[in-house]
């Protein structure tokens, strides 16, 4: 609408009587206009450009960031029924005998998902208003050493644990409880009936077991050997030929199993998928980013040669006066790398914010640095020189004969 709409009423405005004459001037500049959209356009593109670096720094930085567990080289399987269940202890022990396999646990969750269960728990001397809400997960005395996850203090469960946790530094720290000598202590809770309470075994180092635009929350491991209690299992493999492994945990699934589909996934993949909406919004800058490139560099190509043609003349004296093509050249691209300075120049403030509101919303993040901008401003020169060369090429390498002749 904009496009076609300035061209009719610029056309418009102008006097009948003045047309005829020849005098085509109008109150707005024309060459400022074109100058004003092609900046715009470089504005946009310059934004576009500098997110996707920021965007692929933090999600690069996401992906090699220490959780402080071990995603990597883990099957996880879900069941959904009483029966399957209740299979999962002798399956359990049937994996645990592949040569590719290290560990086998068994839990209500596991790590990257939301954490369903959570109670507020206080020390000796507290009480429930004071309680700290405790996100948690049910398991056996396997869930550390399969997710490596280290301890700070105390010891890892055991079997037979009953009554025992495991808390992590932020849940000790929220308790007032000195990590070093938190194993051994009690933790009470309280809920329509009398206060019961749980002994941690020990603590837990900090680790995201949730998505890293969230800081650790107070978090701890239960132990249980109900099978009941447990609807995902965790393998940790030793070797990277899953396709042999697959088979063979398929062949002992379909065994002790054969009523349930044999269906698996990877713990770093579900890590990733946390990450789905940032991923979305980047293929979409990306895609948007080329497309106000490509605009930009057509209003710039379409400018550049409107340019030349106006002062045809100019570079016909100038070379019959001894000017080089390499001179012309410069000349002729200085106007246009202004212009995508003073693009940079407006961009830059609105790129800066719109990055610092994005990365907000990350508890851990990557810190905006001056060579994220830079880059971008390289980037459009470079994409204007390439773009404004061919016609000033063309235009300093015309036969000046042809623009000298008169009319």
């Amino acid at each position: 609408m904009v496009a076609g709409s300035y061209p009719a009423f610029y056309l418009s405005a102008f006097e009948a009587v003045k047309v005829i004459k020849g005098n085509f001037n109008s109150h707005i500049s024309a060459a400022g206009i074109r100058k004003g959209l092609v900046a715009f356009q470089f504005v946009l593109s310059i934004i576009m450009i500098t997110g996707i670096i920021i965007i692929y720094n933090q999600l690069n930085y996401i992906k090699n960031k220490d959780l402080g567990f071990d995603k990597n080289q883990k099957l996880v399987f879900n069941f959904y029924t009483n029966d399957a269940q209740n299979k999962m202890t002798p399956l359990a022990n049937d994996l645990r005998q592949l040569s590719g396999v290290k560990m086998v646990t068994r839990a209500d969750n596991y790590l990257s998902q939301f954490i369903l269960h959570d109670h507020g728990v206080y020390p000796a001397g507290g009480n429930m208003p004071t309680a700290i809400d405790a996100q948690n997960i049910a398991c056996d005395e396997f869930f550390m050493k399969t997710n490596g996850i280290s301890l700070v203090s105390g010891r890892d469960f055991m079997l037979n644990d009953t009554g025992k946790v495991l808390v992590n530094e932020t849940l000790a720290k929220r308790l007032n409880l000195n990590a070093q000598t938190a194993p051994g202590a009690k933790l009470y809770t309280q809920y329509n009936g009398p206060a019961t309470f749980v002994t941690v075994a020990g603590v837990m180092k900090d680790f995201n077991y949730n998505s890293l635009k969230n800081d650790v929350r107070p978090f701890m491991l239960v132990y249980s050997k109900d099978p009941g209690d447990f609807s995902s299992m965790i393998i940790s493999t030793s070797t990277s030929d899953y396709k042999s492994l697959l088979t063979q945990v398929g062949a002992i699934w379909h065994r002790d199993m054969p009523s349930v589909p044999f269906e698996y996934t990877f713990l770093d993949q579900e890590v990733q998928k946390q990450y789905e909406t940032e991923i979305m919004w980047s293929d979409i800058i990306n895609s948007f980013a080329f497309v106000a490139i490509i605009i930009s560099c057509l209003g710039l190509f379409g400018l550049a040669a409107f340019s030349a043609e106006q002062r045809s003349k100019e570079i016909g004296i100038r070379k019959v006066l001894g000017s080089s093509v390499t001179g012309i050249v410069q000349l002729l691209s200085k106007d246009f790398l202004i212009l995508v300075i003073i693009s940079f120049v407006i961009a830059t403030p609105f790129a800066w914010w719109g990055a610092s509101k994005w990365l907000q919303g990350f508890s851990y993040r990557i810190p905006l640095s001056w060579w994220m901008f830079a880059l971008s401003g390289i980037a459009a020169v470079v994409i204007a020189l390439f773009t404004v060369s061919f016609q000033a090429v063309k235009a300093a390498l015309m036969n000046p004969v042809k623009s000298l002749k008169t009319e």
